[in-house]
């Protein structure tokens, strides 16, 4: 049979922006899960077809002197393949729910196009099926990890089979919830990168968080060695999507993909494995692996890794076989909020694994932090500041608790009354996402207004830390959010004196500065204070750029009064020792 499948854009109309995408900033992920089931297509003779809308999108943006219309693009795009290819059954994917408007629009149009069966699936979908499946029109909806359960679904539509249908519900409300989940060698699968044009993903977007430390012409791509996680987090979804446990591939199937990228022109791996380091053997083993066949590919673990398997022998084997990044998944620093998401550390544990890290300076290592938990205090927040400044990681990626349906944080908080409709938090006006499009970059450029706690205390985007036993309201968040960013980010950077790093925060900031947020005036003056740092003077027109943002927001100017910076530092190369902090906002420091 002809299967088509599509990988919608990662968001939609509403969100898209011109710019963003135009300085290849736009997030442009490999459709891997889509490569996976195409390979299981192939060996059971079918013929199937990938149609990244996201990526030819984004090429069409490359291309283009002028800003596009949007939703023409890729619905003309999706059009002329379905009329091209004449498939049988259609399949389109979801991850985040970020894309869900994208995928309903794609569905929308299919439908139109034609009468064949429809599906979808992906982590979006399984995790809210019935609301997903109203939205979409689809015919049929499978869950969790579906490749087994589609290829019978094939066989019982071809009359191949008479097998019960698995991991599927219907539009008419049937529901098959037995499972057939890959094992053993049903995992060693490659995808097929032909049909993907995988080597050409990072031309025209952003792959993993350590894309700006790469050459620009270096060739980036994404790999998945092991599926599930040994954790049981309660925020997180991947135990609720690939189920318990942890199940690898063999070495030998996650080598040879590798040395097919590599052929193919790709020099940088991004794992995708939510747990890349368990059964600590086996991850040496992989890394010695990587050096014996002499792929000299760089690589970062941009889903974290579990700061307990950071031993000694390795991270040294990580940094043997090509590691430039590591996100440690630390969440808090409080033992109380660590214990009550089930979190699988301790502020003993992600101690040692900083020491360990100290060792290879070559290692930009990274910090997942999240704010915002039921209950929480300030007293709770101010722990996870502390432990991280005892830490000293590279960068702190933080990130307020915007729970996923169908985790036991998000249940728990519908029994205690905290979340309101669609299952956003309480008195908040959208959901908080990192990346390109998150709520932080839309207060930035001006898009939205920031409501700020801090106006009824006495000053614009100050939160009052003289309580430690208070829980902060959610609209307190946004500005605890900014306080952190600065404290924990750019702050150190005055008190950084090795090399390696400041080096390493150099090529940092001159990415963000250039291809995510040329807008930010706070990134913008800490680049200039780099530049001195590291090549003794600054760019003049990085002074005019500041300048001209300072001019131009007072969101800004009110940010720089508020941490005591200002351009005058740059103009006379003489910075000071901190940010400025009010009394009030940090006592308990």
């Amino acid at each position: 049979m002809r299967i088509l499948l599509i990988n919608p854009p990662d968001v939609d109309s509403s969100l898209f922006d011109w710019d963003t995408a135009k300085r290849g900033r736009a997030n442009n992920y490999p459709a891997y899960g889509l490569g996976v089931l195409a390979r299981h297509l192939l060996n059971h003779q079918h013929e199937p077809r990938i149609l990244n809308l996201n990526h030819e999108i984004l090429k069409v943006v490359a291309a283009s002197p002028v800003p596009i219309d949007y939703d023409l693009v890729w619905e003309v795009l999706l059009e002329a393949e379905v009329e091209a290819f004449q498939p049988e059954v259609i399949g389109v994917t979801c991850l985040f729910s970020v894309t869900g408007k994208s995928l309903v629009a794609v569905c929308k149009l299919i439908k139109e196009l034609t009468q064949v069966p429809l599906c979808i699936g992906g982590v979006h979908v399984t995790h809210d099926v019935d609301q997903i499946l109203k939205d979409t029109g689809a015919d049929y909806a499978f869950l969790n990890e579906s490749e087994k359960a589609f290829i019978r679904f094939l066989e019982v539509i071809e009359g191949k089979s008479t097998e019960p249908l698995v991991q599927v519900v219907t539009q008419e409300g049937l529901r098959y919830t037995d499972k057939l989940i890959p094992r053993s060698e049903e995992l060693d699968v490659i995808p097929p990168f032909e049909m993907m044009d995988v080597e050409n993903h990072s031309l025209y977007g952003t792959l993993g968080s350590w894309y700006g430390f790469r050459y620009q012409d270096t060739r980036i791509a994404t790999a998945l060695s092991n599926r599930g996680c040994r954790a049981h987090c309660s925020f997180c979804n991947v135990r609720s999507f690939n189920g318990e446990g942890v199940r690898q591939r063999s070495l030998e199937s996650v080598l040879e993909e590798l040395q097919i990228l590599k052929d193919r022109g790709v020099g940088h791996i991004i794992w995708l494995d939510d747990d890349l380091l368990m059964r600590e053997e086996r991850a040496i083993a992989l890394f010695d692996g990587m050096v014996k066949k002499n792929l000299n590919m760089t690589w970062d673990a941009t889903n974290g890794v579990i700061a307990a398997s950071l031993k000694n022998e390795v991270v040294a084997a990580a940094a043997a076989s090509g590691c430039i990044g590591l996100a440690l998944g630390i969440e808090s620093g409080n033992a109380e909020i660590l214990r009550s998401i089930k979190k699988p550390g301790t502020p003993r544990i992600f101690r040692r694994a900083a020491e360990v890290l100290k060792n290879y300076p070559q290692i930009n290592v990274r910090a997942l932090l999240i704010i915002g938990f039921p209950n929480e205090t300030l007293g709770q927040m101010m722990d996870t500041i502390n432990l991280c400044e005892e830490m000293n990681l590279d960068w702190h990626n933080i990130a307020i608790l915007q729970p996923w349906k169908n985790t036991p944080i998000y249940d728990a908080m519908v029994d205690q009354g905290l979340l309101g409709e669609e299952g956003k938090l309480k008195d908040d006006n959208a959901p908080y996402q990192l990346g390109p499009y998150s709520r932080q970059r839309a207060v930035e450029q001006g898009k939205i207004q920031q409501s700020h706690y801090g106006e009824k205390k006495g000053g614009e985007g100050v939160v009052d830390f003289s309580d430690l036993t208070r829980v902060p309201k959610t609209r307190e968040l946004d500005d605890i959010w900014f306080t952190m960013n600065v404290r924990l980010n750019f702050e150190r950077l005055f008190l950084e004196t090795r090399q390696i790093k400041l080096q390493q925060q150099l090529t940092w900031l001159k990415y963000v500065s250039e291809k995510t947020a040329p807008d930010n005036a706070l990134i913008l003056y800490f680049y200039a204070y780099l530049q001195w740092k590291v090549l003794g003077e600054i760019d003049e027109s990085l002074m005019v750029q500041i300048h001209s943002r300072l001019k131009d927001s007072q969101y800004w100017r009110e940010k720089f009064k508020l941490f005591g910076l200002s351009l005058k530092d740059i103009v006379d190369y003489d910075f000071p020792k901190t940010c400025y902090r009010e009394e009030r906002m940090w006592q308990s420091a």
